[in-house]
């Protein structure tokens, strides 16, 4: 799964055609589009509505929130499968990329990997029709993935980490609700030049929920216009990829022991008003303030945020305060 995602992580969430729209119904807010009670076109200027787009099923396929300005407050895309159920619902940009997304179902790789490192074979959870929540940074980058049942149970997230390259830097996989780190991955990216030639050397350490290391590899990866023996689906759904991305990996990567030395692992930052420093394992932002776990101890902690002055992940990142996006028109 490291492999995977370490190339899905440096392909860009860009979505194509959704379904060919047949007709455009107008409802004035979301009870009104559950229960099917459209209004006249002429009725939505000047009033905040919604924009349904429907498919020649009858299905809708695209969501535009729209204000009473007029403007565009969020777009959603929906998709189904051949039967009409609902698989992928996924809010996009203005540049038609995704801020997050929603896949339903048990198939999702990630989640099947999760699961398959998580539980045992007879774990009486059930995960049909479960969902995968995809948190993307800026439309580019996947910074967090969430696992719930089918009954609104999380029972696993994924949280990656980037460096000012783009680069994947570190991954921590989290057993949910104990939010207790038990499987971790750190990647070194090194740009080798061979023959004129240049190509990505990848080194990547595995530790378990003990922070012990597990495996340390090195990947040679192929020059990008060597990497598919196969094209790659060009359906916009990324995830389709991940199939044939494990596949070239297996067939033309080449995946060895390497010897080296092991990155420390640091803590995120967090600053009180006091002027305190504490070294924490952030693990979310709720309404009641920021959660986290101190180095050696099992619990959950949750500071307000009146109390805190700053929060930075481990990779320098700021996460608390929120850093201000200016949105280009």
């Amino acid at each position: 799964m490291a492999q995977i995602i370490m190339h899905l992580m440096l392909l860009s969430f860009l979505i194509g055609q959704s379904d060919d729209v047949s007709y455009v119904r107008y409802f004035k807010d979301d009870h009104n589009f559950l229960s099917n009670l459209s209004m006249m076109s002429t009725s939505r200027r000047g009033v905040a509505h919604l924009t349904v787009s429907y498919n020649d099923r009858d299905l809708p396929v695209k969501i535009e929130r729209i204000t009473a300005k007029g403007t565009t407050e969020k777009q959603e895309i929906l998709k189904y499968n051949d039967t009409g159920k609902l698989i992928e619902r996924g809010e996009y940009t203005g540049k038609w990329k995704y801020l997050n997304l929603t896949v339903i179902g048990d198939s999702e790789p990630w989640s099947q990997e999760f699961r398959a490192w998580r539980f045992p074979r007879n774990e009486p959870l059930t995960f049909t029709d479960q969902r995968t929540y995809f948190t993307i940074q800026d439309g580019v980058l996947i910074s967090k993935i969430v696992f719930e049942t089918v009954d609104g149970q999380k029972y696993g997230q994924v949280e990656l980490d980037y460096d000012y390259l783009g680069s994947l830097k570190e991954e921590r996989w989290r057993d949910l609700p104990s939010a207790r780190i038990i499987r971790r991955f750190k990647y070194k990216f090194d740009l080798m030049t061979e023959f004129i030639q240049s190509h990505a050397v990848v080194q990547i350490w595995e530790f378990g929920h003990d922070g012990k290391l597990i495996s340390h590899v090195a990947i040679d990866q192929a020059p990008s216009d060597q990497l598919y023996k196969t094209p790659p689906p060009r359906s916009h759904n990324t995830l389709d990829e991940v199939d044939i991305i494990a596949r070239e990996i297996k067939e033309s990567r080449i995946i060895v022991p390497h010897g080296g030395i092991i990155p420390r692992t640091t803590w995120d930052q967090l600053i009180m008003v006091t002027g305190d420093r504490l070294s924490v394992d952030f693990v979310n932002m709720t309404d009641n303030g920021i959660k986290f776990r101190m180095e050696s101890e099992r619990d959950i902690l949750t500071v307000p945020f009146h109390r805190v002055r700053s929060l930075t992940s481990r990779v320098g990142d700021v996460i608390y305060p929120k850093p201000i996006h200016i949105k280009s028109k």
